[in-house]
């Protein structure tokens, strides 16, 4: 495979068989790298513990492609082993004890994060690859930052180039509460660290590109490049239409992703009964964490209208997609909130279904649905709002502009990764 081919290291923590879509935007990168002459070598982690896990991802990775995988002493690989070793039985409760105590004490322990153990491993492991496999250019993703300290590291000790993408701010997140001052100078000291010393930036989009901008000189060097959707993903058979009217909402909720203001919303529609006796159902594809679900279920007597199915293979998820009546986009209104862009909202587009985005109408989501004319952006704090726009989707007075394939082909995976092979050849000249 590598005849007339140029090497990249793919520094990725994030790798399937795990699962979200950060792990997707790296694997549709590793799949079409090839088509545009550059063969992807992956350095990534062993098993972890991980609540996202999606084996069907290894079908985007070439049979050919080399994956190296290294121990680690992160919180993630060690409680997988510890939990081998004791062949410990599952218990909820002390799980969710043991993450709430562990997310308050990992800014004070960790730094830049909780993947920091991984970094030994990571270094050691890519000298290696670097020199074995004569890798032409480094590339690196984050979350976590560990995996931007890994390429620094290497690029210090090669020579070779390299390209940090960013798929969230860098210190976004989980990553944005700093408990003492001196964590605070430490990570802008990391984050100069790293825009000063690599290659060139990308970012997932245009919000955080201005906000890498505000603190960076080097304004030229960032790119965006966003996710994006993939159609060979969507070979399926579309499911037979429902009796109901079916609104679908893909990803995890949390506290970043409130459902309460739309299940407020929803509650208050069916309990008017104008609904003209059609059925509602709201049906969860993904994960929960950080508030619970079931008291917001039964607080607003949505039993009966609410189906979570967990968390489905990605091209499960998207058949789900595909047979919704209505989509939903959920972002609370926090600091920094306007910044995310989910990356189902690429695939929410291909589906060419309605959407309903209850996020901040500033935001990068809201633009995006208003620039494609796809449905409606409304407050999470406008209740009322939600309600109405609920009610005008389910008596189909949304007329939307017909959507064309063309229209949105800029974020196709294949294209995406023609413009990151691009960078890349540019880097080499």
């Amino acid at each position: 495979m590598s005849v007339g081919k140029k090497k990249v290291l793919v520094i990725s923590y994030y790798f399937p068989p795990l699962g979200m879509a950060g792990v997707q935007r790296m694997a549709k990168f590793v799949k079409y790298l090839p088509t545009f002459g550059w063969e992807p070598v992956v350095l990534t982690v062993k098993d972890i513990e991980y609540f996202a896990k999606d084996p069907s991802l290894l079908d985007d990775i070439p049979k050919d492609i080399k994956v190296f995988k290294t121990g680690s002493f992160d919180p993630l690989r060690v409680s997988l082993l510890l939990k081998k070793l004791f062949k410990e039985k599952r218990n909820s409760k002390r799980k969710a004890t043991y993450t709430k105590g562990f997310s308050l004490l990992a800014p004070w322990i960790f730094f830049p994060d909780s993947k920091i153990g991984w970094l030994p491993f990571a270094l050691a492991k890519g000298l290696s690859i670097v020199k074995k496999e004569k890798i032409d250019l480094i590339f690196s993703s984050s979350p976590p930052p560990t995996a931007h300290l890994v390429a620094h590291y290497l690029k210090i000790l090669t020579g070779k180039k390299w390209v940090a993408d960013f798929r969230d701010l860098l210190f976004g997140y989980g990553y944005k509460h700093c408990p003492t001052f001196f964590h605070r100078v430490l990570k802008e000291k990391t984050k100069n660290l790293i825009f000063k010393n690599s290659d060139r930036i990308i970012t997932e989009n245009d919000k955080i590109a201005d906000r890498v901008k505000g603190k960076n000189f080097r304004v030229c060097d960032i790119d965006v490049i966003p996710n994006g959707y993939d159609q060979e993903d969507f070979s399926f058979q579309p499911e037979e239409k429902k009796e109901y009217f079916k609104i679908v909402y893909c990803g995890s909720l949390s506290p970043d992703s409130k459902p309460e203001p739309f299940f407020g919303a929803l509650s208050d529609l069916i309990k008017e009964g104008k609904s003209k006796g059609s059925k509602i159902k709201f049906v969860h594809v993904g994960n929960f964490f950080g508030i619970d679900l079931d008291h917001l279920v039964k607080k607003y007597r949505l039993a009966e209208s609410v189906l979570r199915v967990g968390y489905l293979p990605h091209k499960r998820a998207l058949k789900e997609m595909t047979s919704a009546d209505l989509l939903l986009i959920l972002v609370s209104e926090e600091k920094d909130s306007e910044n995310i862009i989910p990356g189902k909202i690429f695939e929410y587009l291909y589906s060419k279904k309605p959407i309903l985005a209850v996020v901040p109408p500033s935001g990068a989501i809201g633009e995006m649905v208003r620039r494609f004319k796809r449905g409606r952006v409304i407050s999470p704090k406008n209740t009322n709002e939600i309600k109405e726009a609920i009610r005008s989707f389910l008596l189909r007075k949304e007329e939307l502009p017909l959507l064309e394939e063309k229209d949105i082909m800029i974020f196709q995976r294949r294209y995406l990764t023609s413009r990151l092979a691009q960078i890349f050849d540019n880097l080499l000249g």
